[in-house]
């Protein structure tokens, strides 16, 4: 006879985690996400399939509790604050007109999110008056949802997720995810006690997390001896930032526990906080914060879900088996209506893949579903239903949103833009295309653009402080933008366009007033001025003058070039493996953020930004075989 506390059951779960994975990768074609495999494999062991696992197991119930928590924190660390504070500066656009503030991103995606919660909530009243609802205001949040977790990799996939279009969905995503959580908690607070004041205790949770915010930029950030003792323990067996994650996240849970509220919010909230806090140097903390969730208790929660499944309680519910199809067609139709609303900005055929992408439910629903059946207002019936609207949608929206947006072009192949046709511009221009980089130079004055012609160079007439339609194709192409001008308010709001209306993610700036450079940083743009960089080029003249040559020669075919990792068939694989030619050399691997010295038994992955150093013409084979463009023997 089991014992109430055998590890057994733990241990089926634990390697079901383990096994998931491999299957799934079988899948060529149409690969299923892992959370999707892990719920199948629940449901096989669980109260609708073998029985293996038991329901309510208090070991597993505990892990699956703490996963839960755990899928929330990441989703708070998911959030860019940087680049969601570099888009919301588009309000202060040179537009002063609604129409033109409104077809930014934030705004954009703000009023396609208040659209699908008008739809839902029309379609949960339907619902709820067909006797299949049992409370129309959890259901429209449950409609509401989308899969943050989902839309980002498809993005990054199809190259889309620095364009304008990219930059709309992920906002898109965001406001969901977070409004959605925020009124989840309200409506569960009223449910609870009713319409009392009790509900204003959710806003202490803000309080917290803004003194948290401002204690913790102080502390861990301004002190320099408490950053250094952060950065050398960090590096020992006390990994004292994961210790300090943890710690965060369960004061978070533990503070919205005492209030009252939903402990999703909490775990949310923490790790916003984490993100805010967070420095390049950090990489490695989220990478192991991110090891930590899915490698273990994110799959335990996922793979409990399956468990709990109860598809005789569907099986045995007229109602809920006309639910089923009606919920799917609702979650469906909700978000690709509102997404109608893109078109101000994009074509039909991107609006509805917008639409059909964010369609996608996943982690959220689930949580959301599992909140509403402990409050009583869903039930065990309505609970499976939803739980497989979240499985199609999570299959099915992906593979429609890749057959009607065509993979963007390669980074490697999309063009420079030199704004700024001055002496400055046209010498970055010619280096530029002397290193063999597709190059558009943009200008307002026709005199100064006539000049760069004479030189080869390919030109825009343009306004380029202004969205104007004539640069709109080549800012939605472009991988970087290089601003030139002297003016530094020009530049600023040149970059602040690239940066908020077109999602341009590398943009470099030549900045005259040391005091701006801040303004610059803070807006996601990398600035050059030569009072502060040209001390750093000096000693790297002194230090390494070789180097300095290699960088900046043209008249010899020589190259060091950064090459990113797009060919699948090359991720997984050893460095070794990889057919190079003799004459180049990988000297540098950038993963994640951070630095790798590769070697021969480095592991490339899909991503990798190789430093490459050999001839021009070797390199450029090399690229575009990285980029999947060609094969090689």
């Amino acid at each position: 006879m089991e014992q109430p506390n055998s590890f057994l059951p733990l241990l089926i779960v634990v390697s079901l985690a383990f096994i998931v994975p491999f299957i799934l990768s079988r899948f060529r074609r149409v690969r299923p996400p892992i959370v999707v495999g892990e719920i199948i494999a629940g449901i096989l062991v669980g109260r609708s399939g073998l029985g293996w696992v038991a329901g309510h197991d208090p070991v597993l119930d505990l892990l699956a509790e703490f996963g839960f928590v755990f899928l929330m924190f990441l989703a708070g660390m998911e959030i860019d604050f940087s680049n969601l504070g570099a888009l919301n500066n588009s309000k202060r656009s040179n537009h002063p007109g609604w129409g033109h503030r409104l077809r930014g991103p934030v705004p954009l995606a703000g009023l396609s999110f208040g659209i699908t919660l008008a739809l839902s909530l029309a379609a949960s009243l339907g619902l709820t008056r067909l006797g299949l609802v049992q409370d129309p205001w959890m259901m429209a949040l449950i409609l509401s949802t989308t899969s943050l977790g989902v839309v980002v990799p498809v993005l990054k996939e199809q190259g889309l997720s620095s364009g304008r279009f990219g930059q709309t969905l992920l906002v898109a995503a965001l406001i969901a995810d977070f409004v959605t959580m925020l009124l989840i908690t309200v409506v569960v607070a009223a449910l609870s006690r009713g319409l009392t004041l009790d509900i204003l205790l959710i806003s202490l949770l803000f309080v917290a997390f803004l003194l948290m915010y401002r204690f913790g930029m102080f502390f861990f950030n301004q002190l320099t001896v408490v950053r250094r003792a952060m950065d050398e323990l960090s590096h020992t067996p006390a990994q004292i930032k994961v210790r300090a994650a943890f710690t965060m996240m369960l004061l978070f849970v533990g503070l919205a526990e005492v209030l009252g509220t939903e402990i999703i919010l909490g775990a949310f909230l923490a790790g916003a906080i984490v993100s805010l806090l967070s420095t390049p140097e950090d990489a490695d903390l989220i990478h192991q914060l991110e090891a930590v969730g899915f490698g273990f208790f994110i799959p335990i929660f996922f793979i409990m879900v399956g468990v709990d499944f109860n598809l005789p309680a569907l099986l045995a519910s007229p109602q809920a088996l006309l639910l089923l199809p009606l919920l799917l067609l609702a979650a469906i139709v909700v978000k690709l209506v509102s997404a109608l609303l893109l078109r101000l900005n994009f074509t039909w055929r991107e609006a509805l893949a917008g639409g059909v992408l964010l369609s996608a439910r996943l982690s959220l629903i689930i949580a959301a579903s599992a909140i509403g059946m402990r409050v009583g207002v869903i039930s065990e019936s309505v609970n499976t239903a939803i739980i497989l609207v979240a499985i199609v949608t999570v299959i099915t929206a992906p593979l429609l949103f890749n057959q009607l947006m065509p993979r963007r072009r390669p980074q490697e192949e999309r063009p420079i833009i030199v704004v700024g046709a001055t002496s400055l511009g046209l010498q970055v221009a010619d280096q530029l295309q002397a290193h063999q980089e597709p190059v558009v130079v943009m200008d307002s004055d026709e005199g100064r653009l006539e000049r760069a012609r004479r030189r080869g160079l390919k030109t825009v007439l343009t306004h380029p402080d202004r969205d104007d339609p004539r640069a709109a194709p080549y800012y939605e192409a472009a991988r970087t933008l290089v601003c030139t001008y002297a003016d530094t308010r020009l530049n600023y709001r040149i970059c602040r366009l690239a940066r908020t209306t077109y999602g341009l993610n590398h943009v470099v700036a030549y900045v005259t007033d040391p005091n701006a450079i801040s303004r610059f940083e803070q807006l996601g743009v990398t600035p050059m001025n030569e009072a502060v960089d040209r001390a750093a080029l000096l000693v790297l003249l002194a230090r390494n003058p070789d180097v300095y040559t290699l960088l900046t020669r043209t008249d010899d075919d020589k190259e060091v070039s950064e090459v990113v990792v797009r060919n699948q068939r090359c991720a997984g694989k050893l460095l070794s493996q990889i057919d190079l030619p003799g004459d180049l050399l990988v000297v540098a691997l950038r993963r994640n953020g951070e630095l790798v010295i590769p070697h021969g038994d480095t592991r490339l992955e899909y991503g990798d930004r190789l430093t490459l150093v050999g001839s021009i013409e070797c390199i450029e084979s090399v690229r575009r075989f990285l980029a999947g463009l060609e094969d090689r023997a």
